[in-house]
């Protein structure tokens, strides 16, 4: 009987786990994405400061989501 030793709590937990995980891989994804688009797009020292901004951007919800979750 899992289901009888299983609780709301432990499922909102095990919800809002997976939740962070979920924003943490599509915000790196897209921070990823935008880093490498930004050496195609802008120019001069735009260019490295697009791909540096979004590199760091990505860093850091990596480790907001981190610490969020308890794993930091």
């Amino acid at each position: 009987m899992k289901f009888a030793q299983s609780s709301p709590a432990k499922f909102c937990k095990f919800i809002g786990l997976q939740s962070a995980s979920l924003v943490e891989g599509v915000s790196t994804g897209v921070c990823s994405f935008a880093s490498f688009g930004s050496l195609f797009i802008l120019d001069g020292w735009l260019k490295l400061a697009g791909f540096v901004g979004f590199f760091i951007l990505a860093y850091l919800i990596a480790w907001l989501m981190d610490v969020l979750k308890g794993e930091a």
